[in-house]
This record gives structure tokens, sequence and C-alpha cells, in this order.
């Protein structure tokens, strides 16, 4: 009877998941094994980002600096951007600073956070999302874009 009822009990709890995000920008390279960073390389700059919602809470982000000059990245002010359009704040977790000229400047932006089980968390399968970095490159302002398409996978 023990028994039973505990598969029953089992069979009735919510699935739980965790994400994968595709850079969907053109020239993106998604790697396809879990925890690779996928690439963006950009005239100026060099991406590479991994997205972990639901155990780090938090996203990756390696900018390499591919001019002559230093970049200033405003890193309190980037945002992540969900499929409900609210920009919502991203903090490096330690101090992080300019980029000088072909070096590179690891972030680990928090809080990044999705619902790991049940509905909540498959209602965000293939849903955009988009990363906004504020950053000035040889003295202009300008936001770089990361678009990013989540995949909610089943355990």
């Amino acid at each position: 009877m023990l028994l039973a009822v505990l598969l029953v009990t089992c069979a009735c709890a919510p699935a739980k998941y965790f994400y994968n995000f595709d850079i969907t920008d053109p020239g993106a390279k998604n790697q396809t094994r879990p925890g690779e960073r996928d690439v963006l390389d950009d005239p100026d700059l060099k991406a590479e980002l991994l997205a972990d919602p639901t155990n780090f809470q938090a996203i990756l982000l390696i900018i390499t600096n591919t001019t002559a000059e230093p970049m200033t990245v405003n890193w309190h002010q980037v945002t992540v951007i969900g499929p409900d359009r609210v920009a919502r704040p991203l903090r490096p977790d330690s101090r992080v600073g300019a980029v000088e000229p072909y070096t590179k400047v690891r972030a680990r932006l928090i809080p990044f956070e999705l619902p790991d089980v049940g509905n909540a968390a498959a209602s965000y399968d293939q849903q955009p999302f988009e990363l906004v970095v504020p950053l000035v490159v040889r003295g202009q302002p300008r936001d770089f874009r990361i678009h990013l398409l989540a995949h909610a996978v089943k355990l």
C-alpha cells in the first residue's frame, strides 16, 4: 500500500527543467554541449556567454576588446529583457573594470532567475530574451545587444 502511495505521489510531482540558450544574432556560434559558452563576434568585441537561470542564477559574460583603445562597460546598467519585455537589472557579483585593448574581462551577472519546475518553467521554452550591455567604444556610447532564445529542457 505504501509503495502505491509513493508511486502516485511521484507521478503527480511537477516536472523539473533546466535551460539552454542560443544566441540568435547573425554570425553567432552556439555550442551543443551543456556548459559550453556561445560566442558572438562584433567589429569591436567578442562576447562569450553562458546563461544559467536555475542553478547559478547568473549569466557568465566574457568580453574581449578587439580594438586598440580601452573599452568602458557600464556594468551597473546591464539588463536582461524577457518575453514580457520588462528590463531587469543584472549586476556583476565582483568588481569589474574597463576592458583594455586586446584583453578580456569576465563578469558573472546576477540575479538571473527563472522557474525550474512545472508549467511556469515550460512556458519559457522557445521564448526570446535580450541581454543589453551599455558600453563606450572608441569614445562612442552604444548598447551591445545579444538576442537569445530559451530552451526549457525537462529533466
